[in-house]
């Protein structure tokens, strides 16, 4: 009875008890109201603080400096760009899934919208 206890335990934990490692190659699709799409390449180091560095390519195909931090489940993840000659700041805000991508918000300082973290 009692390892039948401890494996229900196990079965009905979180999803959530993984690490999750976003150190790689990354791809972030974003989308505001279904007019203004995106997609941009990153590369991204994590430290065992689970703060982020790294690259991500702007809307001019530039390298943007990017940083962010994962903490549990919630991932931030921010870089300034230029949207049609003015700049932009996108600050994603997200949870990570259990498949380990991350979906969630982003801020643009103006429209918000949505976003979606894969390998």
């Amino acid at each position: 009875m009692k390892r039948l206890l401890i494996a229900a335990a196990f079965a009905l934990a979180p999803a959530t008890v993984f690490a999750a490692d976003f150190s790689g190659a990354w791809t972030i699709h974003g989308d505001i109201g279904g007019s203004i799409q995106w997609t941009s390449a990153c590369t991204l180091t994590q430290g065992a603080d689970g703060k982020l560095g790294g690259t991500c390519k702007g809307t001019q195909n530039e390298d943007a400096a990017a940083t962010g931090a994962v903490d549990g489940t919630k991932l931030t993840l921010a870089y300034d760009t230029t949207y049609q000659g003015s700049p932009v700041h996108l600050a994603y805000t997200g949870d990570v899934q259990a498949d380990g991508t991350a979906k969630g918000t982003v801020d643009t300082g103006g429209p918000a919208g949505t976003f979606t973290l894969t390998k």
